[in-house]
């Protein structure tokens, strides 16, 4: 989710103000179903630690290369953008599998996921979305992002068009949205750094 606006310098060059929100994903993460299939059990995304949120408040430049109304009808133009890059984890909530001593009932409790104590055998699902909102924990740092901007609306007061680009984040120490094991042959590794390709339309 974005949000930009900008201010014509002269005819060709605007200052650009804005925020981003996104959700960033771990290449590690893999779905995962309950192993006796149960159609209510929700999948979860095994070893994962902490959603990530990033929010970005962005200032920048965008300069005109070509003007849509006066030459082919595509306006192309160049942005570059910076600003804070705040990361927000939110915990991760599972469903539980526990047995009822003495009639081997199983019923479920709602607990925050720990690598120490729940395994595929004795994990349900996933837990509400909802869960763990009360515990973000924030990871201050900075991006920058360029990219290409193509507009093609005949009309000056409507936008359309598409926006292709690259971005970097990098915060001051590494976000641990995955869980680190004793094997370290297998372990995910969580970064500090984040590289994006985009496109918008």
């Amino acid at each position: 989710i974005g949000a930009k606006f900008g201010r014509y310098t002269d005819a060709t060059h605007l200052w650009l103000v804005g925020a981003d929100l996104l959700f960033v994903k771990h290449e590690k993460e893999t779905k995962t179903w309950n192993p006796v299939n149960d159609p209510n059990a929700r999948p979860y995304y095994y070893g994962k630690l902490n959603n990530l949120y990033n929010l970005r408040l962005t200032l920048g430049r965008k300069k005109i290369i070509t003007e849509k109304l006066r030459r082919s009808g595509v306006q192309v133009s160049y942005n570059w953008q910076t600003g804070p890059s705040l990361g927000f984890t939110k915990p991760i909530y599972l469903e539980i599998i526990y047995i009822e001593e003495p009639n081997n009932q199983p019923y479920l409790e709602v607990e925050k996921f720990n690598p120490d104590l729940h395994y595929i055998d004795n994990i349900y699902g996933r837990a509400s979305s909802l869960r763990g909102f009360d515990e973000l924990k924030l990871y201050p740092g900075a991006f920058g992002k360029f990219s290409f901007t193509f507009e093609y609306s005949n009309e000056r007061e409507r936008l359309k068009g598409i926006e292709a680009g690259a971005a970097a984040d990098i915060y001051a120490k590494r976000i641990p949205i995955m869980a680190i094991y004793d094997d370290q042959s297998t372990n995910p590794k969580n970064h500090q750094l984040f590289l994006t390709l985009y496109i918008n339309f």
